[in-house]
């Protein structure tokens, strides 16, 4: 194969370590049970890329926009 075949097909060493990596990760928040996955009408979906990802990556944007909404109904001053 031509090296932009290969570049399409298969995936380096770097690029392997990073899906196990995110998959560990996705897996993880699943409770290590692969009943609990998370099928793609659960996942968000990127509106640059069109890619899906999945919710684990968002919970930090939630957590924040949650709190900071929490915090102002609550009437805490804020700085």
């Amino acid at each position: 194969y031509s090296e932009r075949i290969k570049s399409r097909i298969w995936s380096n060493r770097y690029e392997l370590q990073e899906n196990a990596q995110r998959n560990a990760m996705e897996f993880a928040a699943e409770g290590w049970n692969w009943r609990n996955v998370t099928e793609d009408e659960g996942m968000y979906i990127c509106s640059a890329s069109g890619e899906l990802v999945h919710p684990v990556h968002c919970q930090h944007l939630v957590a924040e926009e949650s709190a900071a909404t929490s915090s102002l109904e609550r009437g805490s001053p804020v700085h």
